[in-house]
C-alpha cells in the first residue's frame, strides 16, 4: 500500500500524475481509497484526484475498465445497513458518473457497454438500503441519494441514452423516494434528485405527461401522517415534499450546468413544456398541505 504522505504530496500539487509509479497501480490504489471510512482519504484524496485524472482524460486508456470495475464496486455490500460498505458503494457511484462525463466528452464507450452500466445502476439504485446521510465525523458522508442523482444527472446527457432510457431514469426517482429505507433525507438530497430530474427533462423528449407518469406513485404519500413513531412512511411522505418542492422552483427559476460538464447547451433553453410541467408538479403537490388554495381559486 503507497503511503498516505505520497498521496498528500499529489493533492498538493494540484493532482499532477506522478511518473515514478505505473499509473495502473495509482488508479487502483485509488479505486480502494473510495471504500475507506476515513473522510479526509476518501473524498479529499481519493475522490478528488482520481476524480480529478477522469475528468483530465488521464486514465481514456482503461475508461471502459474502470467503469466497468466502478459498476461491480457499487453492488459490494448491498442490501447492508449501517455497515462501512456503504462508502464503496456510493463513492463508487460519484467516479462512475464522472466516468460517464468523460466520456460525453471523449466517446470511448460503446453503446451496448454504457447501456449495461445503466441497467446495473438502476438496479443499485433501487435496491439500495443505506440512505444515511452524515455518520460520523470521521467517517463523513455516505450519501447514496446524492450521489445516485449525480449519475442520473449526466447518464441524462448522454449519446447513448434514448427516450425510453431517460424515461426509467426519471420513474427511478420518485419510486426510490416511495421506498426511503425509513430514512428522512436531510442534506439536500431533495435538491440533488430534482436537479437530475431538471437534466432529463432539459432533453426535450420526456413531455408533461411522461413527468407526471414519473410522479404519479408520490401522490399516496400524501395521506400518510405526519409523525414517523405512527406511520414509518412519514420519512418517504416529507422526502416526497421536499422533491416536489424543489423540482417546482428549479423549474419556474431554470438551472444551469455544473462547472465540470462539457460545454454544450444542454440548459440554454428551459423545457419545452416547463408551465405544464409545473402544472403537473403542482397538482400532485396540493394535497400534501392544507393552506394551498384549491386549484382554480381567483386570486
Amino acid at each position: 500500500m503507497i503511503e498516505p504522505k505520497y498521496w498528500e504530496r499529489i493533492r498538493s500539487a494540484d493532482g499532477v500524475v506522478p511518473t515514478d509509479l505505473p499509473l495502473p497501480r495509482l488508479v487502483a490504489e485509488l479505486e480502494d481509497m473510495l471504500a475507506l471510512p476515513d473522510a479526509h482519504t476518501r473524498d479529499e484524496i481519493a475522490y478528488e484526484v482520481l476524480g480529478d485524472w477522469v475528468l483530465q482524460g488521464v486514465c481514456d486508456a482503461d475508461l471502459v475498465g474502470l467503469g466497468d470495475r466502478l459498476v461491480a464496486a457499487i453492488g459490494r455490500g448491498l442490501g447492508e445497513v449501517g455497515t462501512d460498505s456503504v462508502f464503496g458503494r456510493s463513492f463508487a457511484a460519484l467516479v462512475l458518473g464522472l466516468v460517464i462525463e468523460r466520456d460525453i466528452v471523449a466517446e470511448i464507450v460503446d453503446g451496448e457497454t454504457m447501456t449495461q452500466w445503466l441497467n446495473d445502476f438502476l438496479d443499485w439504485f433501487a435496491a439500495e438500503r443505506d440512505l444515511r446521510g452524515v455518520t460520523d465525523p470521521r467517517r463523513g458522508v455516505a450519501h447514496v441519494p446524492a450521489h445516485a442523482a449525480d449519475v442520473i444527472a449526466t447518464l441524462a446527457r448522454s449519446r447513448h441514452v434514448d427516450a425510453a432510457a431517460a424515461g426509467r431514469l426519471l420513474d427511478a426517482i420518485p419510486a426510490r423516494l416511495v421506498d426511503t429505507a425509513g430514512t428522512t433525507l436531510l442534506l439536500s438530497e431533495d435538491e440533488r434528485l430534482a436537479y437530475a430530474s431538471m437534466a432529463l427533462l432539459h432533453r426535450g423528449d420526456l413531455p408533461a405527461g411522461r413527468l407526471e407518469r414519473a410522479i404519479a406513485p408520490l401522490r399516496e404519500l400524501s395521506t400518510v401522517r405526519h409523525r414517523h413513531d405512527l406511520d414509518p412512511r412519514a420519512h418517504a411522505r416529507l422526502n416526497a415534499i421536499n422533491y416536489l418542492r424543489a423540482l417546482y422552483l428549479q423549474l419556474d427559476l431554470g438551472v444551469k450546468a455544473m462547472p465540470w460538464y462539457a460545454a454544450d447547451d444542454h440548459f440554454a433553453a428551459p423545457p419545452p413544456d416547463r408551465r405544464a410541467m409545473c402544472a403537473v408538479i403542482a397538482d400532485v403537490l396540493r394535497p400534501f398541505s392544507y393552506w394551498y388554495a384549491d386549484a382554480g381559486t381567483p386570486d
